[in-house]
């Protein structure tokens, strides 16, 4: 695998291999043809860790997409085709994260356990492969104890990018008064935090034969982004720097509901009230100050609707590239953002690694 390490490997070593690649992919300007690598960064990027995938099973849950020639449930993942994805769109770090069916299940004891496992192994393929790999280490809101001394190991001891996160955890969204020691030491640490979507008790199979991930996954995004900013939690912890995935789900789409008013206007600066005139209780800054400090990826969000309505709400510096391999691939969410002729050049390049670095300064070049 050593090679797997240099992004302009294999093929894209000489013309013949770039001129295969390019008839493959004709969206895609290699690094042979063009001398112009993103070096993007990733921070929507999915692994499946052989404890994880041994904890699902055994639960009877399936970690791995069901997507067309891609596989089919339980699809496993795979780190050489990883990089391969990796390299062919110019995706220099994949900040990994654990995907659904999450840690809701299971004895606690076990699920210590397994993502224990999964942060380990997150640290080795980090250390394995210098500079591809980060990661947003497994915890479990349910469990404050054992998240605390995970948030203490990961951090300190794996040296892990930020913690992962979804949206509920069962009946609780992630406002909930119950997370707020957890939240109290992410604050302290000024940790980055990353979001997934993840079905609610309440919304699972509501309507036969369409599912869950169509609609309720940006569904449960919104509702946990109004579930932070409404408890007052965005705003009681300011230090936390919160990543929602997909664009944040439909909160563009609703924002008029979340700044109050039919004729509200979305302009920067201003402070945003409530139906009655005035600033929503325990929101003193206004939704909109709120939202605007929170960042959102580009997964399974890059075409031109999605992101013309998030770049109305939030300044692109909040944009950050996110693929969601392996259920996407980097070329697909690459395509989509030069395509969608929403930003420019330079904002782009604040999309693909620019604003990653200022959150993450260790991958700065």
């Amino acid at each position: 695998m050593k090679d797997a390490v240099n992004p302009t490997r294999r093929a894209f070593a000489g013309s013949a291999a770039a001129a295969g690649i390019a008839a493959l992919f004709p969206w895609i300007k290699s690094t042979a043809q063009t001398g112009n690598n993103p070096r993007r960064i990733d921070v929507h990027h999915h692994f499946v860790p052989p404890a994880y995938a041994a904890f699902a099973k055994a639960n009877n849950m399936s970690p791995g997409p069901v997507i067309g020639d891609r596989g089919g449930v339980g699809a496993p993942w795979d780190l050489t085709k990883d990089m391969d994805d990796m390299d062919k769109s110019g995706v220099a770090v994949a900040i990994q994260s654990i995907t659904t069916p999450g840690f809701w299940y299971g004895k606690p004891d076990e699920v210590r356990k397994v993502m224990r496992d999964c942060n380990d192994f997150a640290a080795k393929l980090r250390a394995d492969h210098p500079g591809r790999f980060g990661s947003f280490a497994a915890i479990s809101l349910t469990d404050t104890d054992g998240a605390l001394k995970e948030i203490e190991y990961s951090l300190d001891t794996l040296k892990a990018d930020g913690i992962g996160l979804f949206s509920n955890y069962r009946d609780k969204w992630l406002g909930h008064e119950s997370f707020a020691p957890v939240y109290q030491e992410l604050n302290r640490r000024r940790a980055v935090v990353f979001v997934h979507p993840i079905t609610g008790a309440c919304c699972g199979n509501l309507v036969p034969g369409v599912a869950d991930t169509l609609v309720d996954y940006g569904a449960d995004t919104t509702r946990t982004i109004g579930s932070l900013i409404y408890s007052g939690t965005s705003g009681k912890y300011p230090d936390i720097r919160w990543i929602f995935s997909h664009g944040g789900g439909v909160m563009p789409f609703v924002i008029e509901r979340f700044i109050g008013g039919s004729q509200a206007e979305i302009v920067p600066g201003i402070v945003t009230k409530g139906q009655d005139g005035a600033p929503p209780k325990n929101v003193p800054q206004g939704t909109l100050t709120e939202i605007r400090k929170m960042y959102f990826d580009t997964a399974q969000a890059s075409n031109p609707v999605a992101m013309g309505a998030l770049r109305q709400v939030v300044p692109v510096s909040q944009i950050l590239f996110g693929t969601d391999y392996w259920y996407r691939t980097a070329a697909e969410t690459a395509h989509g953002l030069t395509t969608c002729k929403v930003f420019s050049d330079a904002e782009l390049r604040m999309i693909n690694r620019g604003n990653a670095e200022k959150l993450l300064p260790k991958y700065k070049r």
